[in-house]
């Protein structure tokens, strides 16, 4: 038997005694809910934590914050690359590979329709309209003139600092 396959076998023997079938029903299920939660604002860009701290309740723009297609992908956010997300404030949005400047939608209002002007990595720059319509304070629908079904995102969150 080689090295490699007696290596590999003993490895498993040892994980094997590691994990029995008892210790995933005691396991306690976390203090916190990991769904929709963001890194730490320190590892945040600029834009994203405008969208976070901004005073909606004072605009009365409810779409503007920082949003992903699933709870689980913020935490890549601003970590990595990755499809299916929206960081809006009041006067900008930025997807995976563009970012578009916006109109102020109407404070108060579910639906809004935007103009933007958005310029794509290496592109031209191009106008089109933006939907954003809030289907509750923690879910919207994003659609544009290309994507008329759009796509349903959840906010994401920060956790509480701790204290």
């Amino acid at each position: 038997m080689s090295r490699i396959k007696i290596t590999a076998t003993i490895a498993m023997l040892a994980l094997s005694g590691c994990v029995s079938e008892n210790s995933s029903k005691s396991a306690k299920p976390p203090v916190v809910s990991l769904d929709a939660v963001l890194p730490p604002q320190s590892l945040l860009r600029d834009d994203t934590n405008a969208a976070l701290t901004h005073d909606r309740g004072e605009s009365r723009l409810a779409y503007v914050g920082v949003w992903a297609s699933d709870g689980d992908k913020c935490a890549m956010m601003d970590q990595t690359a990755f499809q299916g997300f929206a960081v809006i404030t009041p006067d900008s949005i930025r997807r995976s590979g563009e970012t578009c400047e916006i109109s102020q939608g109407q404070p108060g209002s579910a639906v809004n329709r935007l103009d933007a002007t958005c310029k794509a990595r290496g592109k031209k720059t191009t106008t089109r309209s933006i939907t954003l319509q809030m289907l509750s304070s923690r879910q919207m629908r994003l659609s544009t003139d290309t994507d008329a079904s759009g796509t349903t995102m959840v906010r994401c969150r920060v956790l509480p600092p701790r204290g």
